[in-house]
């Protein structure tokens, strides 16, 4: 059997080396103490595995951008699998006997620096280890780098070089619906077209801003990215393609047409449909062009990139993961990201409380960098895109490892698969930074009954607050209530930065002072204060009688409020409810399939009802006429439940919405907690739908009895 291997991971996918590569890469540096086993170009090895020894390794010497083929033949007894790697342990290639065919070869692999290379056989996962004789051969051929480099991967993923293209280079988006849609390429050099850079240096030119800011509506909308006539580079251009926001009520979903001509000829074109993503209402399409050394130039789908994906892993992160290059503190450690490699897979051995910073920053204008770090339970924790100072460099700062264990990183860019920027950058793991108070690093928070932790590592206002059974809060403008609740650590209030240099947010109630009951837990981003915009992220944990219960990593934008709750029964028994964000309103709430049967209610009537853990809100309609005004209140008849009012239109749509309403409308007894939709002119007739629920909806905690009255005029 025969295995065309190609350099890096972005193109092995043989789930069946995933049980043994980590075993094999914590062998190496104890195989390269043992005898060395030297493989010589052309000839043929014997060995043999078993039982009590379940890896070999080999070494080799091989010139600068020649390519060898390694074979196993006339395996007798296990399934074996081979690794190919350069002197620092970094993964070249891989290959397994899939088909237990007795025979399989690494081929063709690309060795672009000269030195000395090892190669590690060992049984595959699942393999067994009985007694295996193997004969082992590599063959070395020479190769000019040009020619392996069209072997390996397309020549766009070279260092990008002049070509004379006498008709330029054009990106031209076109769409349809009163939207203002922004175009946005970035060339190979590291320079940018879009509304807000009109030229560059190598002859870039962009258009008109189509639709911008809705202020003048065309009905045939346009923008175009233009390099004129001349030398223009080879590689990788990056388009990006933002979904701004819509002109008018009537247009949601938007179709676009992206083409892109290289020297007059269509290197493709895309068809898609771009809708308004999150509570924002914007959206990210990413995608490439790739022009080669012959001037031979290709489009690639591309695909939808939301804030969201920041927190997903790259496609084959598992095989990376087990493969993953150590990083050891200190050392600056190269790599190069491309359209064929479009990550790499680092990892480290962390220990719970420690405060680590890893930097990643670009040699060369080109690569928008972006890091990730991957706890031992292979959840990502942190997400650094643009570091602080205006760059597109990523810096995870002063970050809290909350677990023990080995941790993974990864270094890829802006997009990751779908992205289009290139290049070689460097990445360093160090310790805490000097602006770290030393107790930081070993910060020791009282314990208790309940421990609710909020970490986050930059200088955003992020508010912590926790509501008991009772109705009372911890937060920091009340950091200490009847309960035992008890606010121990504010990070960043007030943007004044915390006094530890990492903020931690900490409540707690002291052992035994815990009562049964729903807690309510919300984390709101309050300001940026001196942080670039969105994203920060944070860590959420929640800790009952010494358990964790919740682990949420989130990423908010400013403004929003991320909100949980959990319910201590008599028992001890700890039920963790939904989590979310509050700001998308009603759309939270499955509603409809109640509001076809929904309870009627009439003018002057009022109806009670329970908001509790299973029911966490009730649904009534009316019938209106347009131009009749409505007043709707929803009031407490019990201390802890905070009221939350939607009315939804015949068209399904909200339209007026009330959590605390004024006391004074509600009159001297009315609480600030209590709901009231007051006056509301109705725009259409037919049936109206009242949603009765709580603060934060189905995520929040509060519990009880409530009356609603309905009145027109």
């Amino acid at each position: 059997m025969s295995l065309s291997i190609v350099s890096g991971l972005k193109r092995c996918r043989m789930q069946v080396l995933l049980g043994f590569i980590c075993l094999v890469l914590a062998l190496m540096p104890a195989w390269a103490q043992n005898a060395i086993n030297i493989l010589e170009a052309g000839a043929t090895v014997s060995g043999v595995l078993g039982p009590a020894s379940t890896a070999t390794t080999y070494v080799f010497d091989a010139g600068a951008n020649s390519s060898a083929t390694i074979s196993l033949s006339n395996v007798n007894g296990g399934t074996l699998a081979l690794l190919i790697s350069d002197i620092n342990g970094n993964t070249i290639a891989q290959a397994a006997d899939r088909a237990n065919a007795g025979a399989f070869t690494a081929s063709d692999v690309l060795l672009r620096n000269g030195g000395r290379y090892n190669v590690f056989v060992y049984f595959a996962a699942g393999g067994g280890a009985p007694d295996t004789t193997f004969d082992i051969r590599l063959d070395i051929a020479a190769s000019d780098s040009a020619e392996v480099g069209e072997q390996e991967a397309p020549a766009a993923a070279a260092e990008p070089q002049l070509i004379l293209l006498g008709a330029g280079i054009e990106a031209r988006l076109s769409w349809s619906g009163a939207a203002d849609l922004n175009l946005e390429v970035r060339d190979p050099t590291g320079e940018a077209l879009h509304w807000n850079s009109r030229t560059t240096n190598n002859g870039g030119v962009f258009g008109f801003d189509a639709n911008g800011l809705c202020q003048v509506i065309s009905e045939t909308p346009e923008e175009s990215a233009v390099w004129q006539p001349g030398f223009l580079s080879t590689g990788s251009y990056e388009v990006i393609i933002y979904y701004e926001q819509a002109c008018d009520t009537r247009t949601v979903t938007v179709p676009f047409q992206l083409e892109v001509f290289v020297d007059g000829v269509s290197a493709g074109r895309l068809d898609i449909n771009l809708s308004p993503g999150g509570t924002s209402g914007k959206s990210v399409y990413v995608t490439r062009f790739e022009i080669m050394a012959d001037g031979s130039a290709a489009l690639s789908r591309g695909g939808p990139y939301p804030d969201t994906s920041l927190t997903l892993l790259p496609a084959g992160f598992e095989f990376a993961n087990v493969a993953a290059t150590p990083l050891a503190r200190g050392v600056p450690v190269l790599g190069r990201i491309s359209n064929v490699e479009p990550f790499l897979a680092y990892s480290f051995a962390g220990a719970a409380d420690e405060l680590i910073t890893l930097n990643m920053e670009a040699v060369g204008a080109n690569l928008d960098t972006l890091l990730q770090i991957v706890d031992p339970a292979g959840k990502v924790v942190n997400v650094n895109d643009d570091a602080v100072g205006g760059t597109t460099d990523s810096a995870i700062v002063n970050a809290r490892l909350l677990s023990t264990g080995r941790y993974t990183v990864i270094a890829t860019r802006y997009a990751k698969e779908i992205g289009g920027t290139e290049g070689q950058f460097q990445i360093t793991l160090s310790g805490p930074t000097s602006d770290v108070a030393s107790q930081v690093t070993s910060l020791d928070l009282p314990q208790g009954d309940i421990e609710v932790s909020l970490y986050w590592s930059t200088s955003a206002d992020l508010q912590l607050l926790v509501r008991d059974p009772t109705g009372q809060s911890v937060f920091d403008d009340s950091p200490l209530i009847a309960s035992g609740g008890i606010l121990q650590e504010v990070g960043n209030v007030n943007c004044i930065p915390a006094e530890t240099g990492t903020p931690v947010s900490y409540i707690y109630w002291p052992l035994g002072a815990m009562r049964p009951g729903t807690y309510e837990v919300e984390v709101w981003y309050q300001n940026a204060c001196s942080d670039l915009p969105p994203p920060v992220d944070f860590t959420l944990l929640i800790e009952v009688n010494g358990n964790l219960v919740a682990d949420a990593r989130e990423f908010p934008l400013i403004g929003q409020r991320y909100v949980t709750n959990f319910t201590v029964t008599p028992a001890g028994e700890v039920i963790v409810g939904e989590a979310g964000y509050i700001d998308g309103g009603s759309a939270t709430l499955a509603y409809q399939a109640e509001a076809f049967d929904a309870p009627p209610i009439e003018s002057g009537q009022s109806v009670t009802g329970v908001i509790s853990a299973e029911n966490t809100f009730d649904v009534y309609s009316f019938d209106g006429v347009a131009g009749e005004s409505v007043t709707i209140t929803m009031s407490a008849a019990t201390q802890t439940l905070d009221t939350n009012l939607y009315l939804i239109s015949p068209g399904d749509q909200q339209i007026a919405a009330n959590d605390d309403a004024d006391p004074v409308l509600l009159g001297t007894a009315g609480r600030k907690t209590d709901s009231l939709i007051s006056g509301y002119v109705l725009r259409e007739s037919g049936p109206y739908t009242i949603i009765a629920t709580r603060f934060a909806n189905q995520y929040g905690g509060t519990l009880g009895v409530y009356s609603l009255t309905l009145r027109k005029n």
